[in-house]
């Protein structure tokens, strides 16, 4: 078996939440660990179809992103966080992922 290239992250979302909310948590969870948000897709239509997909950034010319999925079929959001990013990537997941999980939280409530 090959070795996984990227270590995924899951955050627990709470019951009853909307695809918009959640959406409007993530981007006030990336503003709040100081990223922005460089890029707005779906991930791997065919695995999972119907998904978001964000890129996450510090700097336009840094270096290296936060990968994030929401795909509501499955009530799934995690981070997909590369082995081969730079250290600021590994360093600022954690952030991301406790910003998130206020923010969900808050728009649960």
């Amino acid at each position: 078996m090959k070795p996984k290239k990227s270590t995924d992250i899951y955050i627990d979302l709470p019951d009853g939440l909307s695809r918009r909310q959640i959406m409007r948590a993530v981007e006030r969870a990336a503003a709040a660990a100081g990223l922005y948000i460089s890029h707005i897709g779906s991930y791997s239509r065919r695995k999972y179809p119907g998904s978001v997909h964000w890129h996450f950034k510090r700097d336009k010319s840094e270096v290296g992103l936060i990968d994030a999925t929401y795909w509501d079929v499955k009530s799934l959001l995690w981070l997909m966080i590369r082995h081969r990013e730079p250290t600021w990537v590994h360093k600022t997941a954690p952030k991301l992922k406790k910003a998130l999980q206020r923010e969900l939280k808050v728009a649960a409530s």
